[in-house]
């Protein structure tokens, strides 16, 4: 395992026009994150925590700064490029698991390769095996409509992880889920993501989630306000006190 920062970014910026006025999202933020570890970046409304992730994710370009993730500067990439990046060296998971309705569970999982014209048997071996790890082979034929909103996300997961991104990211993940899906959720991620030696980021605003993260960094008006090893705390009741001390 290389001693690279699966995530290194210093002092980055971004700024949204809002009118005639400038409105500061992130101000000057720098962090690494290792290879392997589980980042749960919390947040109030506003705080900039899903603008990181989404610049971190090639979603959205950034003002200033260096963002360098699995090895590649997104300063220095194209739009076709970032494309290519967002294809390939990262996995996401949003809270609306954004699957296509006309396609099935498995055509959904295989969108990634099918975009970049790439189905082979090796390939669809992955999507067996993902399908099996998540236990949703057999909804594999079954359009997104006929599953629960638990078996939907695992279908979420697997497409994400299906071309092995180094790194995956996770918007609000649970938000949509009861709490006997969430854990069950976790439970499958992080197995996931140990077989497949994953680094995770994930946006949240839940303690119940952060408590399954290896560490907490806490957003506040752009800046990062403090950060904590989530197992420091014994409940997440204790640690959304801590949470709640930093964020406001």
């Amino acid at each position: 395992m290389t001693d690279a920062p699966a995530l290194h970014i210093v002092d980055l910026t971004k700024t949204y026009a809002q009118g005639k006025r400038a409105v500061p999202a992130l101000n000057k933020v720098s962090l690494d994150v290792p290879p392997g570890e589980c980042l749960a970046i919390m947040g109030a409304s506003g705080s900039g925590k899903s603008t990181l992730l989404h610049l971190c994710a090639a979603l959205d370009r950034f003002d200033s700064g260096e963002l360098v993730v699995a090895g590649q500067n997104l300063a220095q990439l194209s739009d076709s490029q970032l494309t290519e990046f967002r294809r390939k060296t990262v996995g996401i998971v949003f809270q609306h698991f954004n699957l296509i309705p006309s396609l099935t569970v498995r055509e959904n999982i295989a969108l990634p390769a099918l975009l970049q014209g790439k189905i082979d048997d090796a390939l669809n071996a992955r999507i067996d095996a993902l399908l099996e790890k998540l236990a949703i082979a057999h909804r594999g034929g079954h359009r997104p409509d006929a599953l629960s909103g638990g078996e939907q996300q695992r279908a979420a997961i697997a497409r994400a992880l299906l071309l092995r991104p180094p790194v995956l990211f996770a918007d609000e993940p649970t938000g949509n889920l009861d709490s006997t899906n969430a854990q069950r959720f976790w439970d499958l991620l992080r197995q996931a993501v140990g077989d497949e030696h994953v680094t995770v980021v994930m946006v949240t605003h839940e303690p119940l989630a952060a408590m399954q993260a290896d560490r907490v960094v806490v957003l506040r008006d752009g800046h990062i306000a403090g950060e904590f090893q989530a197992q420091e705390n014994s409940n997440a009741s204790q640690l959304a006190a801590r949470y709640q001390t930093m964020a406001h």
